[in-house]
């Protein structure tokens, strides 16, 4: 796709203009500067065409985690890689220090460029449009991102200023999304960058830095495998609550965060393998399991790890096994998150892009598993097993019963039976009825939802199921006109009363 990017000093507005353009919430706004720092994209359709959007940080904002070279970068790679740079300004500033720097950079930089005056809410606005043509740029179009006034105009600049000849007509679908979790510093961008090198060639995606949190937003990388459209969401940093209450950025990061997640098909859950696991790994943890999303649990920074280990062990004056190693790690997660024991670990070092591949192929085989059917007949047949290892016991003395099953869904692969009594099927009985679903049916290492519904349900749905076949039935049958009953005299009336 062509790329139009959005740039201009801090809090001019450009992330509501990326809203305001897609018609959605995809850059995080807020009445602060330096909110945005990686390059955040999105395709817009421009006619019948598409363009990709991107959206930059402030350009000349001082960052206060000391990122502010990280974020120039950024933006400057966006400008360079764009067919279109979509300069904003703000109307109700003026024209400011910071617009000419912006200004003489992308004269030198030689890019095609429109101007575009911000906060132009209503028409009196456009009178001070004419002091922003000093830019060099001729004069501004003057939009609202907030109201939506003239936004509509920016989709004729981009038809104007570049070539849709080869734009793609449609943008396909993904295949699937890998949402990116963990707390702060685990190396999520890292990861990202790592991916994006081995398919796109890029290794400088998003932001990477060793200073905590760096990652406000959710950020969506594209790219193509075997063929097949994938998509990687980085997500900010999760922390303890606290910090969430008492910081607004903070507050929707987190979100994003939980959002992200329930948009995925597989979640990398990143953990820093050089420290314990902590109160925000655990919490997300429990989040990826109630939204029973397929999730790998990717254990990161593994060679510091090994060395660490190592150090020890010749401290000892033993040998080093990273074999066992790795068992004591997945036993240490199995022991720390016990409603994730079916994922499978993995270990990696993202910045030597060490088993990147690998993970990535795990997470196809997790998609291909939580998308699986089974046959009522192989589904039964492990029902019949599962009774005959162990059987529900009822306080009551009743028999359950188990009247048939039936799989409902796909991810998560969702399995309904119909009994005489839920009340019989315990919790305890379900967890090992799922744990037994994994070893008989192919959801080895992915959640299984599973229903239990009681028999008045299952009427209902017998009923439902009748109406249905005789409505066909009725379709099928040639009308024939009905027969006339005789009316009955008042003295049987009276004597069916009686």
């Amino acid at each position: 796709m062509p790329v139009v990017a959005i740039v201009g000093r801090p809090n001019v507005g450009k992330s509501s203009l990326l809203n305001a353009l897609v018609g959605k919430r995809i850059s995080i706004v807020q009445d602060m500067p330096g909110v945005t720092r990686d390059r955040v994209s999105f395709p817009l359709r421009v006619g019948d065409r598409f363009v990709e959007l991107i959206d930059t940080g402030g350009y000349g904002f001082v960052d206060p985690d000391a990122l502010t070279e990280h974020i120039r970068h950024q933006i400057e790679l966006a400008m360079t890689r764009a067919d279109l740079v979509l300069f904003v300004v703000d109307t109700e500033q003026g024209l400011t220090a910071a617009d000419q720097e912006i200004a003489q950079l992308l004269r030198r930089l030689d890019t095609n460029t429109v101007l575009i005056a911000n906060k132009a809410d209503v028409e009196k606005a456009d009178v001070a449009l004419g002091d922003f043509a000093r830019l060099g740029f001729g004069t501004p179009v003057g939009v609202s991102a907030h109201t939506g006034r003239n936004v509509e105009q920016i989709e004729n600049v981009i038809r104007k200023n570049v070539n849709l000849s080869h734009a793609p007509k449609h943008v396909p679908e993904p295949e699937m999304l890998v949402a990116i979790v963990g707390k702060r510093n685990a190396g999520k961008s890292t990861l990202v960058n790592a991916v994006a090198k081995l398919y796109d060639d890029q290794d400088d995606r998003v932001i990477v830095s060793e200073i905590p949190g760096t990652t406000r937003d959710s950020v969506d990388v594209r790219f193509e495998k075997d063929d097949k459209t994938l998509v990687v969401i980085d997500t900010a940093g999760v922390r303890k609550k606290r910090h969430m209450v008492t910081n607004d950025v903070e507050f929707y990061s987190f979100h994003r965060a939980q959002r992200s997640i329930r948009r995925a098909d597989v979640v990398f859950m990143l953990i820093d393998g050089a420290e314990h696991l902590s109160e925000p790994d655990k919490k997300l943890a429990a989040y990826i399991a109630e939204q029973f999303k397929p999730v790998v649990l990717v254990v990161n920074k593994w060679d510091r790890v090994l060395e660490n280990a190592r150090e020890q062990a010749q401290e000892r004056g033993m040998e080093m096994s990273s074999d066992l190693l790795m068992k004591e790690f997945e036993q240490y997660l199995n022991q720390e998150l016990p409603h994730l024991d079916y994922a499978p670990v993995a270990f990696i070092t993202a910045k030597d892009s060490r088993n990147v591949q690998a993970v990535l192929d795990t997470a196809q085989h997790l998609f291909n598993q939580a998308n699986e059917r089974v046959g009522t007949g192989r589904l039964n047949a492990a029902i019949k097993q599962i009774l005959e290892e162990r059987f529900p016991s009822s306080k009551s003395g009743r028999r359950p019963k188990i009247y048939y099953a039936t799989q409902v869904g796909t991810a998560p692969p969702t399995i309904v039976l119909f009994v005489n009594n839920p009340d019989y099927f315990d919790e305890a009985y379900q967890r090992f009825m799922i744990n037994r679903f994994r070893e008989l049916l192919p959801y080895a290492e992915v959640p299984i939802k599973l229903q239990i519904r009681g028999k008045a349900e299952q009427d209902q749905q017998r009923a439902k199921t009748k109406t249905i076949d005789e409505q066909v039935d009725v379709k099928r049958k040639p009308r024939v006109a009905p027969r006339t009953k005789a009316k009955a005299s008042p003295s049987r009336k009276r004597s069916r009363r009686r």
